[in-house]
């Protein structure tokens, strides 16, 4: 390894003001004179001595703290001291402390005296308190480094990336320990212990802590992830306890597919019992919901119960419901979301168009790196080219880069604008090389076109970036339209990055919470609760042709997905490993269809025919309060979470007292009342019309019992009906 020698007059420059005594001279060519020793038999010496700044010595400040966000590290620095976050930007953080203020922060000829060593062991009035002891290692580093003239080292020398152990392991019980090793691999070749010196956090405190030097104590039972940083790279490890003690003995799971063998071997490993298997009225409701967004009619619902339901009959209702057109319209609701198609932004025409061609590709079942690809690239008149829209979401490119890397990669890069990523490895040159790939798109009026021209400067150096993709090789040569470039690199089925995002998300909607949460920060240091069934999915979704039908069939005929959300005692603290189904409210769009449709009450949606579903509007502009209550996405940001902005007390009294819940109420019993006269027939088909199942028999008889009793057998029926529309088994899928 070759190290640069600092210069003579770098080297004046780092002593205080006052010491150019004879002394001071002879400490500073002796210092000079030791940093060219040092720096011409670095291979030889131990690692623990060298001395480079951005691999050796600002390590020991970012461990100390000194860089962080509530230290110099913040925006504008402490007292005056300003780091980079994190340390991101080592020449800069070289110069702050050896040049800035004619060097005073450092003494060559006394390195005792340097304030950079004074002030965090509390030797002057520090307000970050004490961050050093002197009698530590990175004391006498520091005082060693100063000793020899503060040399920067190679300039080519980086840390390449970091590997922290054990990966994953389980302890024994709760209130175990563990100690995570960490090893820097070092562009020289060479591989060093950082241990000591990384930075350590516990991804839920509430499971595993987690000390400065790396020990580990798992407080209670379950898996969590430690995250590691050390020389802006990132590793993390999965640690945690069996949930019981026992571990499982023969389970009745038998695995459908690979999802099943995946998840069964995950159980086993964390002593964690399936629940079983759902029973065919929670499967039918489930899986109709899922995949059309629709309840099941009731006629479907007693044909189905008539007679039990093995594999192969509900492989028939899945196969059935794929092929539906309720399957398109649910879907494509579901992308324009992710797209956000709206025609406040975009206009009614542009959106209507966008619309159009989206669900166009969901009826054909287009694969979905077709679809990207498309996106990516499309231009022309907005109004024609439904794709050409998705450039009009955002006119900075590094705002079209943020939401781009967002909704397509599944990762969150934004901080990198002003800084390098602080739990991810993306730099600030990573994200404006990324940004450069929308430079050229220009965008005017309803025109979607590509200059010749346009740039993205880095805010620190001010120099020309070339695009280049996230985590991806240096392309070079880039051609007028880059875009076409990224969507190359994007839908390559070599690059698993766009498949990753796509199947953590269509998992979420299908099993209630991504392998990944968030389902938009997908990093190594926040690990998917199964990382061996993510890849397995990813590569079983690349392998058929980015399939979305074919991915939802795979998810849904598997027995995890078909398991009771009845939880038993032990798999009731799961709420990441798919133990049991989760409960999922009903997205706003279709819990306002399912009470439609139980009541046989359509709403009326302004520029729509009658009967046109919730799930089928285009834009949420369309003036509707009860999805505005529901919380229905806006389509101005990525909305990750039904009903984010909607439910709590307004949706719990639209549904109690709104006005048009009630006049629902009203026209349902009418219906049923002009139908039948038996109570128990009444009562079986308001079960049926709203949680798809028959009443239990002691249900039956509380509703016989109050209706005799009553002298207002109609008052009685609405009570009923808006008790079932009000219950938590109505407004959640299960």
């Amino acid at each position: 390894m070759t190290r640069q020698m600092p210069s003579f007059a770098g080297s004046l420059a780092v002593l205080r003001p006052g010491v150019f005594s004879a002394v001071a001279t002879v400490a500073l060519w002796a210092g000079l004179f030791l940093s060219f020793t040092e720096q011409a038999s670095a291979q030889d010496r131990p690692t623990s001595s060298r001395l480079d700044f951005p691999t050796h010595i600002l390590p020991l400040l970012t461990k100390a703290g000194c860089n962080t966000g509530a230290c110099h590290g913040a925006a504008v620095g402490q007292g005056g001291f300003k780091l980079s976050l994190l340390g991101y930007d080592p020449e800069g953080d070289y110069s702050t402390i050896t040049r800035e203020l004619g060097g005073r922060r450092i003494d060559v000829a006394a390195p005792g005296e340097s304030l950079v060593l004074r002030k965090p062991t509390r030797q002057l009035e520090h307000e970050g308190g004490r961050r050093l002891k002197r009698d530590s290692e990175a004391y006498a580093k520091l005082i060693s480094w100063i000793a020899v003239a503060a040399p920067y080292g190679s300039h080519d020398l980086r840390v390449e990336r970091i590997e922290a152990t054990p990966r994953d392991i389980l302890l024994d019980q709760p209130d175990e320990s563990l100690q995570v090793s960490v090893k820097a691999y070092l562009s020289d070749g060479t591989v060093e212990d950082v241990s000591p010196l990384a930075l350590y956090s516990s991804n839920d405190d509430g499971l595993a802590e987690v000390d400065a030097a790396g020990k580990v104590i798992v407080t209670r039972r379950g898996l969590t992830a430690i995250t590691v940083r050390y020389s802006g790279q990132v590793a993390a490890v999965r640690v945690g306890v069996p949930f019981q003690d026992a571990p499982l003995g023969q389970v009745d799971f038998p695995p459908q597919n690979f999802i099943d063998a995946t998840v069964l071997a995950e159980l086993k490993r964390l002593h964690l019992p399936p629940s079983s298997l759902s029973g065919d009225a929670e499967f039918f409701r489930r899986v109709h919901l899922d995949l059309t967004g629709q309840l099941p009619a009731e006629a479907d619902v007693r044909a189905f119960l008539k007679f039990p339901a093995g594999a192969a009959t509900r492989q028939r209702v899945i196969d059935e419901l794929l092929g539906r057109e309720a399957f398109v319209d649910f879907w494509t609701m579901k992308l324009a979301d992710l797209l956000l198609i709206n025609s406040k932004r975009l206009g009614d025409a542009p959106a209507q168009t966008y619309y159009s061609w989206l669900r166009g590709h969901v009826s054909k079942n287009t694969p979905l790196n077709d679809l990207v690809s498309e996106l990516l690239t499309a231009q022309g008149d907005t109004t024609q080219v439904g794709p050409a829209n998705f450039h009009r979401l955002r006119q900075d490119p590094r705002d079209m880069a943020d939401y781009a890397s967002r909704a397509l990669l599944g990762i969150r890069v934004a901080c990198a604008r002003c800084h390098n990523h602080p739990t991810d490895r993306w730099t600030q040159e990573d994200y404006h090389r990324f940004a450069a790939y929308f430079a050229r798109t220009s965008v005017s009026a309803d025109r979607v076109s590509i200059n010749n021209y346009g740039e993205i400067l880095h805010p620190k150096t001010g120099k020309r970036m070339n695009p280049k993709p996230l985590g991806g090789t240096d392309p070079g040569e880039f051609p007028t339209d880059p875009r076409t470039q990224l969507a190359q690199w994007l839908t390559s089925k070599e690059n698993p990055l766009l498949a990753r995002a796509l199947v953590n998300r269509v998992w979420k909607e299908l099993m209630g919470r991504g392998l990944i949460e968030p389902v938009d920060d997908l990093r190594v240091t926040n690990p998917a609760s199964n990382p061996a069934l993510l890849t397995a999915l990813i590569d079983d979704f690349v392998n058929g042709g980015y399939d979305l039908r074919r991915l939802v069939r795979t998810i849904v005929l598997s027995r995890t997905y078909q398991l009771s959300s009845s939880a038993n005692e032990v798999n009731r603290l799961d709420n990441r490993f798919f133990s049991h189904a989760f409960l999922k409210p009903l997205p706003p769009q279709v819990l306002a269809d399912a009470i439609a449709q139980a009541t046989g009450v359509h709403d009326v949606y302004a520029g729509y025919p009658e009967g046109t579903r919730a799930v089928q509007i285009i834009s949420p502009q369309t003036a509707s309060y009860a999805l505005d209550v529901f919380g229905r996405c806006q389509r101005e940001s990525l909305c990750e979470s039904p009903g984010q902005s909607g439910g709590g007390l307004s949706q719990a009294l639209h549904l109690i007292n709104g006005p048009s819940i009630n006049g629902k109420l009203q026209k349902a019993l009418d219906a049923r009342l002009a139908q039948t006269s038996s109570d128990s027939q009444i009562v079986a088909n308001l079960y049926l019309d709203t949680v798809s199942r028959y009443p239990e028999p002691r249900e039956i008889e509380q509703w016989e019992k109050m209706l005799a009793a009553s002298s207002d057998r109609r008052e009685v029926l609405e009570d009923l009906l808006w008790a079932l529309l009000n219950s938590r088994e109505f407004a959640y899928n299960h």
